[in-house]
């Protein structure tokens, strides 16, 4: 886990750097407001920052209040440096938006127990962010989380200017296999269409359960011959195999739709995700276990 120290004193900044090192983080360091900010504010930026906020350019308790303010995309633990400890100073920095202190003068014990505090904390934090982001049945990113894919994937290819390609799929005859079946084997017969589905898929493409049978694939930088492709594997993955289940064997099928936004073009994604689905409806009614495209059947595309 990496550690950003901003501290203007050097020896202090060594002592950390030195004792944080030793204990296996990754340390990156920043002595004034300029290099805090820049080192907060990547992607990939460090979770557990120590703050020493009497860096001349900052504005003491106020860079707590900042930082709480602008970086909400992810949990930052962070630590106070400071050389006060008069309790109504600590609980103003508290409320301020830092999570915990230490002084120039604590020790490396000290120090480590707070930082592995520090660690600890925010690996339940993810822990907990990750298991409430997926689907309980699939283990898929659920519904909140794979439209929230779709609008930071749809975002980062028009920066790039490539395209971005979903798959809208329905599970064919859920409802019939339910009752012919009962529900526990409609969720297996969910569950094995799932993994199949992963299959189908490149490492950093997304899948999520967008409904009760309804699964979506999100697929970067694909245009819509790659589109097809990927729809036209996954179906075949689904078909071709029946499903082994407790009543016996179950022929499953999945109908698909792609829908393309290309690099010039500015359709959002709770857009295209509509027009997907009014094309699936339109899709259904024309049969089942088939692959098509959202502008055979909306014209807006």
């Amino acid at each position: 886990m990496n550690i950003l120290i901003a501290d203007h004193d050097p020896d202090s900044q060594a002592r950390l750097q030195n004792a944080l090192r030793g204990w296996g983080y990754q340390i990156e360091a920043a002595t004034d407001r300029s290099g805090l900010w820049e080192g907060l504010m990547q992607s990939n930026s460090p979770l557990i920052a120590i703050i020493d906020a009497s860096i001349p350019g900052l504005d003491g308790l106020d860079v707590f209040r900042n930082i709480r303010a602008t970086v909400k995309d992810r949990c930052l633990y962070l630590i106070m440096l400071t050389s006060r400890t008069d309790p109504f100073f600590i609980a103003e920095s508290l409320e301020a938006g830092a999570n915990n202190y230490i002084t120039r003068r604590t020790s490396n014990a000290d120090l480590r127990i707070c930082v592995e505090n520090a660690r600890r904390l925010l690996e339940m934090e993810e822990n907990l962010i990750a298991r409430s982001a997926r689907d309980p049945l699939t283990g898929l990113h659920n519904r909140d989380a794979i439209v929230e894919h779709l609008r930071n994937e749809a975002a980062r290819c028009q920066r790039q200017r490539t395209a971005l390609s979903i798959v809208y799929s329905d599970l064919d005859q859920l409802q019939h296999i339910n009752d012919r079946n009962g529900h526990l084997v409609g969720d297996a017969v969910i569950q094995e269409i799932s993994r199949r589905l992963r299959t189908a898929l490149r490492p950093y493409d997304h899948l999520g359960r967008y409904g009760d049978d309804e699964l979506l694939m999100i697929l970067p930088a694909c245009n819509t011959a790659g589109a097809l492709e990927v729809a036209e594997r996954a179906r075949m993955a689904v078909a071709t195999y029946p499903i082994k289940a407790e009543s016996g064997e179950i022929l499953a099928t999945i109908t698909s739709i792609t829908a393309t936004v290309s690099s010039h073009n500015n359709v959002a994604p709770d857009t295209l995700l509509r027009l997907a689905e009014t094309a699936m409806y339109r899709a259904k009614e024309q049969g089942r276990n088939r692959v098509g495209m959202a502008n055979q059947y909306c014209s807006i595309l």
